[in-house]
């Protein structure tokens, strides 16, 4: 587990802005809380949530959460990877994903990538996810109507390695309830360089009865 004195310094040099001045710090043993002039986060280890996190060269996964907003849906996040030589990759920062897709090419899980790229590019409010299995939207939401999806695949060609892999994006919606909408995902790894990605819209705005999901069964 990661000591909150390295947590507060991830959040000093990467998340608070110019002039954006500590006013109070609680720590537990297990994270801490942090107030500025303008903000408040909760932040502390979570390598249980993240695929990444099994991966040998990452010692921790650590989160920041803003904590001062009333937000239906997902707050934001502020994420590190903690690395096993003792660096740090700030996972909001485009330019460190991209840089981070070269372990694509090593054997990093695509999953776990995938997953950070969804989550943090761009933020949303809206509940995410990678969708992994052909049949996992019918198991989580309890819909048989639901489509298959393709789960993620990496294939190498003369230009470099390719990801393809979809997410769901789900959101509420006055009088009309969670709507639920489907990404299609490309990654792009040119040999010596850093990651591309796009992503599309493939399905929108398909709405889900009941409300929200089943727990995924196969958790």
């Amino acid at each position: 587990m990661t000591s909150n004195e390295v947590i507060l310094d991830l959040i000093r040099r990467h998340v608070l802005w110019e002039g954006e001045g500590v006013e109070r710090v609680r720590e537990w043993p297990d994270g801490l809380a942090l107030t500025t002039r303008f903000r408040h986060f909760v932040a502390g280890s979570e390598p249980e949530d993240w695929v990444v996190s099994r991966e040998e060269w990452v010692d921790d996964v650590v989160i920041a959460t803003r904590d001062d907003l009333i937000i239906h849906g997902q707050s934001e996040r502020f994420g590190f990877l903690l690395l096993a030589d003792g660096g740090d990759i700030y996972i909001n920062d485009p330019a460190a994903v991209a840089e981070l897709g070269r372990r694509l090419a090593d054997g990093m899980d695509p999953v776990g990538y995938a997953q950070l790229l969804v989550q943090f590019h761009p933020y949303s409010s809206a509940v995410r996810a990678v969708v992994t299995e052909p049949d996992e939207l019918r198991r989580r939401f309890g819909r048989e109507d639901l489509p298959d999806v393709e789960p993620p695949r990496t294939r190498q060609t003369p230009d470099g390695l390719t990801l393809t892999f979809s997410s769901s994006t789900q959101h509420a919606r006055p009088i009309v309830g969670s709507l639920l909408d489907l990404m299609e995902w490309t990654v792009t790894v040119p040999p010596g360089q850093p990651a591309q990605w796009e992503s599309r819209l493939a399905t929108e705005g398909i709405r889900l009865e009941p409300l929200g999901p089943r727990p995924d069964a196969s958790r």
